[in-house]
């Protein structure tokens, strides 16, 4: 992991990945700031050199990137970007219509 920024709309991390031999630029991202901290995010989840994997689903174009769903940590740690969403009430005046809905 060479980068972790925590910003809306999206906390984007950069990875240096080896892959064939070479070394492989990518960007992945999730969700905005306040669905990362509802998973337990902040911003000093990730440092730069920490070994992470990240499992999500790369751009239909083929680029080197990806939308993650998780990471897992060198430590067996599993962290997830969409896991735990706040369900927020129908009636909730602060709702944006963008939270899941049981």
């Amino acid at each position: 992991m060479t980068a972790f920024t925590w910003a809306d709309p999206h906390v984007m991390i950069a990875l240096d990945v080896q892959a064939n031999g070479t070394i492989e630029k990518w960007k992945v991202g999730g969700s905005n700031k306040k669905n990362s901290a509802v998973n337990g995010w902040d911003k000093n989840t990730l440092k730069p050199g920490d070994v992470i994997t990240g499992i999500g689903f790369r751009f239909n174009d083929g680029s080197n990137a990806a939308q993650l769903q998780k990471i897992v940590m060198a430590n067996g740690k599993e962290m997830s970007l969409y896991g735990q969403l706040r369900v927020l009430p129908a009636a909730d005046p602060t709702s944006t219509g963008r939270e899941r809905r049981p």
